[in-house]
């Protein structure tokens, strides 16, 4: 009789199963976009005397001298402000006022690559910061001849976006700030092209 029970009762759970109304829970979508091969065109900013490269890829609007790169397809700007040092505390204090800025960023970040740069060509130094995790603004650098120019660049993400998600793009575009800091002249005259 035990048997039989057994029999009955897995027969009722095999036909139970067999029931084709399954409940799949919906997967998470991530944005994917697709990348253009970059392309670099000489912007030059006749107002500060410099010129570099950047990728034609990306909208270029200026206001009060800082130069941003709209890369509208990504809803992320690349932001570049310059400042003219008049004497030694001008460079002490935009490297203050950097830090302050990066220290707001890193506190909430996952972590922080820092990459240094060196220019002895062209007098030129800075470092890059690459910051992970779900942060407004991933990559913060700086580059300048300590003499009389400091620029300072963030990477500004424009919509609400997992880091995974959007780590594809922050690479491109880190690609096109090393295509700057090699690009990049700060002694540009009209005569010299």
């Amino acid at each position: 009789m035990n048997q039989f029970k057994i029999i009955i009762f897995l027969i009722f759970c095999i036909i139970c199963s067999c029931n084709d109304n399954h409940i799949i829970p919906k997967q998470n979508a991530f944005l994917r976009i697709e990348f253009n091969e970059p392309e670099y065109e000489k912007f030059i900013f006749a107002d500060q005397k410099m010129s570099f490269y950047y990728n034609k890829g990306s909208s270029i609007s200026i206001q009060n001298k800082i130069v941003s790169m709209h890369y509208k397809k990504m809803k992320i700007s690349l932001d570049l402000k310059f400042n003219k040092l008049n004497n030694k505390n001008d460079i002490i204090n935009n490297m203050s006022n950097f830090r302050l800025l990066l220290d707001t960023h890193v506190k909430r970040s996952n972590g922080v690559f820092v990459k240094e740069y060196e220019n002895s060509n062209s007098l030129l130094y800075g470092n890059l910061y690459e910051l992970s995790g779900d942060v407004a603004s991933p990559i913060h650098f700086y580059i300048t001849d300590s003499l009389s120019n400091f620029i300072h660049g963030s990477l500004n993400i424009k919509s609400e976006s997992k880091y995974d998600s959007i780590y594809p793009s922050i690479q491109y575009i880190k690609n096109d700030v090393l295509v700057f800091f090699e690009s990049i002249n700060l002694n540009y005259n009209n005569e010299t092209k």
